[in-house]
């Protein structure tokens, strides 16, 4: 069996046809899944540009780290949920769809960023929690998950409005 057959499969499955043709289903589940995504890369974002030296720069990296990360798993898990369940409906569409192929690029992208950042800078934040400017591996962190979370939602629209 083909990953397309697969997709189709999957599309094909009662609950894929039935939040695919449900009137109120698949855009709710849409909605939700914006919502997830404004939850979790805006407070992303807020952590990025403070790794980046641009805001909140009085504030310790690390407060700012735990008042923010339950926020930002939380409406990731949300929005994962949410877009498996819309993967779930339109499986086929989305195999077909380069633009939803470079989404899951940047999608690991940014998880291998996530990483990468927890396992090296964040667990020596202690030394660098008031530095202005952060060190250079702060800043790079930040930038990479700006720019690959930016390409994510990018490319999360085009799959939406294009086939």
């Amino acid at each position: 069996m083909s990953i397309l057959d697969m997709c189709v499969w999957i599309q094909n499955t009662p609950i894929g046809t039935s939040i695919r043709e449900s009137t109120l289903m698949f855009p709710v589940l849409e909605g939700g899944h914006l919502l997830g995504l404004g939850i979790s890369v805006g407070t992303i974002m807020v952590s990025d540009l403070r790794l980046f030296g641009v805001i909140l720069k009085k504030e310790r990296m690390s407060d700012v780290m735990h008042q923010i990360l339950p926020w930002s798993v939380a409406g990731f898990l949300f929005m994962v949920i949410t877009g498996a369940l819309l993967f779930w409906a339109e499986a086929e569409k989305c195999y077909n769809s380069i633009w939803f192929r470079w989404k899951v690029v940047f999608l690991f992208v940014a998880a291998i960023n996530v990483v990468i950042f927890h396992n090296t800078i964040y667990r020596r934040m202690e030394k660098w929690d008031f530095d202005t400017p952060p060190p250079t591996g702060a800043k790079l962190a930040g930038i990479c998950s700006l720019i690959a979370w930016g390409l994510v939602i990018v490319q999360g629209r085009m799959t939406a409005y294009n086939i």
